[in-house]
């Protein structure tokens, strides 16, 4: 099964392009992206589509992932952060791309970097920080809360939660739910994107949780894995022993970023049918830029995956 990720909401063609395929089985919307219009807007366009087309919606909160919220430019001097957080300096901050700089200085949800990424950073940008004592304070931002929020009053009830790594978000999210007196628990994805979510998913059966599922978000677990990157490896089949039903995501078909399709993304979804996966997400990239070509590549891997007798 095939999750496609959303493009921006103005982007009319291409969004109604990956809802209506009939390949695409369920939809996720990344809140993390800019929209034109107000999240009741962008969710109320988005609505009209899916229900249209009888597909699944997801919400993509982003939890404590941290993001940039502001523009910041090359040598302009801070980024600004969409959570505040504390962590023993010096530091390694990850951009897009791996690149990476020195973490210099943190106040508050401001924090100064040297040498300068080489590109300028756009706000709802990801990053990722590698340090010592790293705390990310608070775990829902408002753009998030607002969304629950929505979601609550126009009949939305599928999440997926952003670097989980502790009962109290699931808690925290299943409490804001019972705010709005909804009876019915919400089916919820626990996204898995660091060495802390793999330690929380050992600590509980996740059939104690109801409607609740993992997602191996391999993009940042990667990045956030150590510096032996085969870990994730070992990482992916502990996510999938711990629920045969997780999902998969990120770095499908990730060499249509260089050009065209490679023998190593097809290798890529064969061990992950063999490790047990089988629900598939791809990616915002993917997605927003080279969706025909994605789509035609996995419809030519399921051409043949039954012949393989993995």
């Amino acid at each position: 099964m095939l999750i496609a990720t959303l493009p921006a909401i103005h982007q009319e063609r291409l969004l109604t392009q990956i809802i209506q395929h009939p390949l695409v089985g369920e939809l996720r919307y990344n809140t993390g992206v800019i929209s034109a219009y107000s999240p009741r807007e962008t969710l109320t366009r988005i609505l009209l589509l899916t229900e249209r087309y009888g597909k699944k919606l997801w919400i993509d909160l982003k939890g404590r992932q941290l993001r940039i919220t502001n523009w910041a430019v090359p040598n302009y001097g801070k980024i600004e952060l969409n959570h505040e957080i504390e962590v023993d300096c010096p530091a390694k901050v990850y951009f897009r791309g791996n690149d990476f700089s020195e973490l210099k200085i943190v106040r508050g949800n401001i924090i100064y970097v040297d040498p300068p990424p080489r590109y300028a950073v756009g706000s709802g940008q990801a990053i990722n920080i590698h340090g010592n004592n790293l705390k990310i304070k608070g775990y829902f931002t408002q753009e998030d809360l607002a969304y629950i929020a929505l979601a609550s009053e126009l009949g939305v009830n599928n999440f997926m939660l952003s670097f989980v790594e502790g009962f109290s978000d699931i808690t925290d999210f299943q409490s804001l739910w019972q705010k709005y007196l909804l009876i019915n628990n919400p089916n919820i994805v626990l996204k898995i994107e660091s060495p802390k979510g793999l330690e929380f998913i050992n600590s509980f059966e996740i059939k104690s949780i109801p409607n609740c599922s993992l997602m191996a978000a391999r993009d940042d677990l990667m990045i956030n894995i150590g510096e032996n990157k085969a870990e994730i490896l070992l990482a992916l089949k502990q996510i999938i022993k711990q629920d045969p039903q997780a999902i998969v995501a990120s770095r499908i078909f990730a060499s249509l970023e260089n050009g065209s399709v490679s023998m190593g993304d097809f290798a890529d979804l064969a061990l992950m049918h063999h490790l047990g996966y089988s629900r598939f997400m791809f990616s915002d990239g993917i997605c927003n830029q080279y969706f025909d070509k994605a789509i035609q590549a996995w419809e030519n891997f399921l051409s043949v995956f039954d012949k393989l007798d993995l």
